[in-house]
């Protein structure tokens, strides 16, 4: 039976990785102190006390009520969108006092990127027993990976489980790097049989090269956080400029724009096509992701083979049960009434998947 796991952020939530919710706490207590006279660090000080009357070096963070990471991109998108301004953040000519706005969305991109890769230093236990589970039941090579997820958790799974003799099968990202055109990189071209995983929103250890057009890949490691720490260990393989992050913000205004994130989609949606199963683990199916809703409907509705099949996992301990019941509204109401929406986590699914997988043999 082919499968495709889609791992949404309750999947990495699972391994202690901060919801969007709780990126700017995380950020401000944790690693703020670390550097607070940075030029990113004084920027967004300026820009939290002035467009949210939140100062992050004095108030208390515990009893700070943030804004979401979605909502600040979001406005930070749609002014950008408009080509207008808030006072004191401009675009790149106008009004730059404090600096740009363009700056500010580069800064907060790497704020949550410093957060995500500093909880990603935890296990990877969920992911690692879900890998096992299916590949002791011979599921793994008939199962293909889709995640809206930034860390490398199920990367680093699944680059683990490699073996030259026993088990010689490759993760493939379905995109070509620069690591690919040097013989002494760790990162091989994927030849043979390999494990599809496509990060349709970007990844942390992507480092993209506006002056070549070539990907980069930071083998086991964020490396966006070079970009960050210190940029010249963040340059291109290929031609030593600097790089940028391929990371897309969940925000309406969604850039999807990279080439290679574009492949990604068109092998993720042509992957989907072809599988029997869709699993949903850790996503809420947000109003904000139409272009994924999009990709979903295609597929739904141009099948040759069988309906797809659908079951959601998107609970956790403190989930309420009114949010649960409008989750299950909303994938129903957009995928249809035969979508099975379980009462289980992903840590559920993880520990016995085969069970579940049998189970959806029998669903309509």
């Amino acid at each position: 039976m082919k499968i495709c796991i889609f791992l949404g952020a309750g999947a990495s939530a699972a391994e202690n990785i901060p919801i969007q919710n709780e990126l700017f706490t995380d950020y401000f207590k944790y690693s703020l102190t670390n550097n607070k006279n940075n030029d990113m660090n004084k920027n967004l000080r300026t820009f939290f006390k002035e467009v949210f009357n939140i100062d992050v070096f004095n108030d208390d963070l515990n009893k700070v009520n943030f804004p979401t990471f979605e909502e600040v991109l979001g406005i930070l998108d749609m002014a950008e969108q408009r080509r207008e301004s808030f006072k004191n953040f401009g675009t790149e000519t106008y009004n730059n006092k404090n600096g740009s706005i363009n700056i500010l969305r580069q800064y907060l991109i790497l704020l949550m990127a410093n957060a995500i890769n500093n909880a990603s230093k935890s296990s990877n236990k969920y992911h690692e027993l879900l890998l096992k589970k299916l590949l002791k039941n011979n599921q793994l090579l008939d199962t293909t990976f889709l995640s809206v997820n930034y860390d490398i958790h199920i990367d680093n799974s699944i680059s683990t489980i490699y073996d030259k003799v026993k088990f010689p099968i490759m993760l493939d990202y379905g995109v070509d790097f620069a690591n690919f055109n040097f013989s002494n990189s760790s990162w091989k071209r994927p030849y043979g049989q390999s494990i599809k995983l496509y990060k349709i929103h970007g990844s942390l250890n992507w480092l993209y090269c506006p002056i070549c057009s070539s990907l980069t890949l930071t083998p086991y490691e964020g490396g966006v956080m070079r970009i960050l720490n210190n940029q010249e260990d963040a340059t291109c393989l290929n031609c030593g400029e600097h790089t940028i992050p391929i990371i897309v913000p969940p925000t309406y205004f969604k850039d999807m724009s990279n080439v290679y994130l574009s492949n990604v989609w068109n092998k993720a949606e042509s992957a989907l096509r072809k599988v029997d199963l869709l699993i949903f683990c850790g996503y809420s199916f947000p109003e904000a992701d139409i272009h994924i809703k999009y990709m979903l409907k295609r597929v739904q509705t141009s099948r040759k083979n069988n309906p797809l099949k659908i079951m959601v996992f998107n609970n956790h301990d403190k989930k309420l049960e009114s949010s649960l019941i409008k989750e299950e509204k909303r994938y129903k109401r957009f995928l249809g009434e035969n979508v099975f929406f379980t009462r289980d986590s992903f840590q559920d699914f993880s520990s016995d998947p085969i069970k579940y997988i049998n189970f959806s043999k029998d669903m309509k």
